[in-house]
């Protein structure tokens, strides 16, 4: 199973892959690939998601958890047997948690990510993002399209130097 992410990146199971993208760009990959309704799809958000109400079309195989705490976290990771698991990664359920249930979680998923694709995705990283994403087979980070900026012409000022009666 693959997902092409970008032209050149593709993911496959087996893989774990910690993305950072602005949301419209994980948006999109859920409209442009319509084989992903052909997996068990899990889609794991935290307390609140910013994605979850804009994905669009679910079918029977879109399936939807959602963890209050990292124990939970790990609870529903430790039972998922999808093809591919969407992570939408939460900082507010770290808060509270010590560095070994990171950890845990972060070994948790580099473990089922032997027999399924496991993408984590944030839009802006952080530290317990950064501790999860050192257990993922690849970091990605998909940047928007910078637009070209018209320049204003600046003019040029004199290069002598001024006093203070000149201001």
């Amino acid at each position: 199973m693959e997902i092409r992410l970008t032209p050149y990146i593709t993911l496959r199971t087996g893989m774990f892959a910690a993305v950072i993208a602005a949301e419209e760009e994980i948006i999109g990959l859920f409209a442009r690939q319509p084989e992903l309704k052909r997996y068990l799809f899990l889609y794991i958000s935290g307390n609140g998601s910013r994605l979850l109400t804009r994905v669009g079309d679910r079918r029977v195989t879109f399936d939807v958890r959602r963890a209050f705490t990292a124990h939970q976290l790990l609870t529903i990771l430790r039972d998922a047997s999808h093809t591919i698991i969407f992570i939408e990664h939460d900082p507010t359920l770290f808060e509270s948690a010590g560095g070994g249930v990171l950890m845990a979680v972060g070994k948790t998923i580099a473990e089922i990510s032997a027999g399924s694709l496991v993408i984590l995705y944030t839009p802006v990283p952080d530290r317990s993002f950064g501790v999860l994403a050192g257990y993922a087979n690849q970091i990605i980070t998909l940047a928007a399209e910078e637009v070209p900026v018209k320049r204003r012409t600046v003019q040029k000022r004199s290069l002598c130097q001024a006093t203070l009666e000149a201001f």
